[in-house]
């Protein structure tokens, strides 16, 4: 028993120190592209379908989704998850990193990247909100378009994707998916606001990217180095009882 409790915590922790040593190539040979063309074609694509829908096709497109909407649900209430998964993507964005998966960025640079990021999109979406004046499809208030539950997901989800690839991205953009998805189902949204939110979301992720070096030159901001992070087990022979040792140096 006492050999094998012993294997099992070799493992752990050839597998932490392994997760850092390839989190400190990745930052190594990582490296930083600025703005490109094409990174612009998501978001105009689906900030264009938001605005035309909302302008030209209002009552063929949102109207009827909104009406198909109503009679897949009845109008019963519907468990609103989405405004919490909405936060999912930001956390993957500052947090996947932290268990020793490679990122493009270290964790400072990623919550100074977030933080601009998340600034475009506020810039963006309230001011937005205020002029487009638009009444939701329950009539609640005039704030419908565009979605901000959409755009601050979407944001995060292009973050992760932008910093940990696909691999990770095309979960996070999944979650964003869903929240868009309940927005128009719990009927707080039309069609339209949720295309024009993620277009925003995605197109503010971008900008934080680019923003990133020179935002840190203006303010005279140096990161680098590695983050390392170790998770340790252990396990007391008198109480039986095992434990977790969690180190973490900048």
């Amino acid at each position: 028993m006492g050999k094998r409790i012993t294997l099992l915590l070799l493992a752990v922790l050839l597998g932490s120190l392994s997760g850092r040593a390839q989190y400190r190539y990745a930052r190594r040979d990582s490296t930083l592209t600025g703005f490109r063309p094409t990174q612009l074609i998501a978001p105009a694509v689906l900030m264009a379908g938001g605005l035309t829908i909302h302008f030209a096709a209002h009552e063929t497109w949102d109207a009827a989704v909104r009406d198909k909407v109503l009679e897949a649900t009845s109008g019963q209430n519907i468990v609103p998850f989405d405004d919490y998964i909405q936060y999912i993507p930001l956390t993957l964005h500052l947090g996947l990193g932290l268990t020793g998966i490679p990122s493009r960025h270290g964790i400072w640079d990623r919550l100074i990247e977030s933080a601009l990021a998340h600034a475009v999109c506020g810039i963006i979406m309230w001011p937005s909100k205020t002029l487009f004046h638009t009444l939701r499809p329950n009539e609640v208030n005039y704030v419908s378009f565009p979605s901000g539950h959409s755009a601050f997901s979407f944001t995060g989800a292009e973050l992760v994707r932008m910093d940990y690839g696909w691999a990770w991205g095309a979960g996070a953009y999944g979650i964003s998916t869903t929240v868009a998805f309940m927005r128009v189902w719990r009927n707080w949204h039309w069609l339209s606001d949720v295309l024009m939110g993620a277009g925003v979301g995605i197109l503010s992720a971008q900008v934080g990217g680019w923003l990133l070096e020179p935002t840190k030159r203006l303010l005279g901001i140096r990161t680098g180095g590695s983050t390392d992070l170790a998770l340790v087990p252990s396990y007391d022979p008198f109480s039986r009882t095992f434990g977790v040792s969690f180190g973490m140096t900048f």
